[in-house]
This record gives C-alpha cells, structure tokens and sequence, in this order.
C-alpha cells in the first residue's frame, strides 16, 4: 500500500483549506496554468491572485480546500509552476524599473528553453514589463549564422529586405573579419534599421555609437546591445548609448520565487 494510501483514509472526504504565501517581494506570473491545474484537481478556489500581482512577504496569492490527497498533490505540483515564472517576471520588472525609460529592455533568452516551458516564460518576462522582442513592428531578425551563410551583412540584409521591403531589418554584429564599427555601418547602409552588437564587450558598443554619430547615420538605426547583462552593468550599457539592451541569463535564469503552501485548517 502507498503511503498516502495509509495515512489520509481517516480523514475521509473532509475538505482541508490551504493557502500559497509569498515569502518576498516578486511578480506573480502563471496565473493561467494555475487555475487550469486547480480545476484538474477539483479543487475548490476562493482567491486566487491575477497574473502580474505585486507581492510582498506573506501575501497571499492562492487560497483553496481540497481533500487531503488533492492539498499534497497541489503541494507537489503548484510551487514549481508558479515559482519560476514568478522568479522570470520578477527579475524582468527590476530591470525595467531600474532602467527607467532610459532604455528598452527585451529578452529573447526563452527561445533557447526547452518548448514545454517556453510559452510561461515568454509570458512571465512579458508580465515583468520586458519586451519579448527586439522591436513591437514587424521585423526579420538576421543573427550570426544567417550573415556567415549568406556571406556577410551586405547580401544578408539585402536579401532579407527583397523578402519584405516593409519589415525592419536588426542583423547582429560582432566585428568578424573587418572592424565592428564598419560592419555595423554596412549594415545600415545596407537598410538595417536595428544592429545588435552581441559581443558583451562596452568597448564594440561605444565604438559603433561613436562611428554612428560621426558618420551620420545615428538617427537611422536603433542599437542594441547583448551579452551578459547583469543589473550592476545595465548603467554602463545606457552611458554607452545603447538603444535597446537584451538580458539573457540575468532574467530567464532567475531563482523561483521563495512561495510556501500552507493548509489552515479543516472544513465540512
């Protein structure tokens, strides 16, 4: 016999009340999948908080009754699902706040998670208040592998611009067999309307904002600026003239959020 099958028998049908308290501050994000597992579940839910709920210690952002099988299972399922999300949304709003409208601040990192979870990231970094794409108009993004196979910046933008005149371009740049500087400026006279320098080196990004500015095509193009962004680094990325910053690892490898399921007590 499993455990729970010996242990739970004498409490019967009787329905045990149990809440999810935050135990930091954070962004709630999963609300959807949520209320979807509580409803498999039979559970029945007196409060449950919205997506993008603004926690502090010991709020409350889930309260429901159950059988005592139905809470241990809540349990092992509902902090994994909400805690990473919550972690990914947190870690984007203290991005977004930190930048201050300075700059645009994206994550592109959660088309490199595996697909089941990719959909409540995309979600989550959305829900912090951080762009999930480079631009919001329609745009053709040319990375490092499509430049090297279609023989460099010059032939990848244009060939991406006969696709559709209309959509912005934002190729990468990372200064591969001639300068950054020239580079990026071939792109955009190529009709790039976005370079991203993805190197992680301030030292590309001033050189392109520097050579933008005294060749006249500053006003052109947007830049933006990838490569292990960390919150103590966001000041430097913005006094060195970045547009737009992409932070990977930084938000979509956030810690879940510190949650806790508690049951109160038990109800007819």
């Amino acid at each position: 016999m499993e455990l729970r099958e010996f242990l739970f028998p004498p409490l019967g049908r009787q329905k045990q009340a149990f809440t999810i308290i935050a135990r930091e501050r954070g962004i709630f994000s999963g609300a959807a999948r949520l209320k979807q597992l509580a409803d498999e579940l039979g559970l029945e839910v007196s409060w449950a908080a919205p997506e993008g709920y603004a926690l502090e210690p010991g709020s409350c952002l889930f309260r429901a009754r159950g059988t005592a099988p139905t809470v241990i299972r809540a349990e092992e399922v509902f902090l994994g699902i909400i805690g990473k999300p919550s972690g990914v949304a947190t870690a984007a709003a203290n991005f977004v706040r930190q930048a201050g409208g300075r700059i645009k601040v994206v994550c592109g990192a959660w088309k490199k998670v595996a697909p089941e979870i990719r959909d409540e990231l995309r979600r989550a970094i959305a829900t912090g208040g951080a762009g999930i794409r480079i631009t919001e108009r329609p745009f053709i993004y040319l990375d490092k592998n499509y430049v090297r196979l279609l023989g460099g910046v010059e032939p990848a933008v244009s060939r991406a611009r006969s696709y559709d005149p209309e959509r912005v371009i934002a190729v990468q740049v990372r200064g591969e067999g001639r300068p950054i500087a020239r580079e990026a400026e071939a792109a955009v006279r190529a009709g790039a309307g976005i370079i991203m320098v993805d190197t992680g080196l301030l030292e590309d990004l001033a050189t392109v904002v520097t050579a933008a500015q005294q060749g006249g095509w500053r006003e052109k193009v947007k830049l933006a600026f990838a490569g292990g962004v960390t919150p103590a680094g966001l000041e430097e990325v913005i006094a060195a003239g970045a547009d737009i910053v992409d932070v990977g690892r930084a938000i979509i490898d956030a810690p879940l959020l510190d949650l806790s399921l508690d049951v109160e007590g038990i109800s007819v």
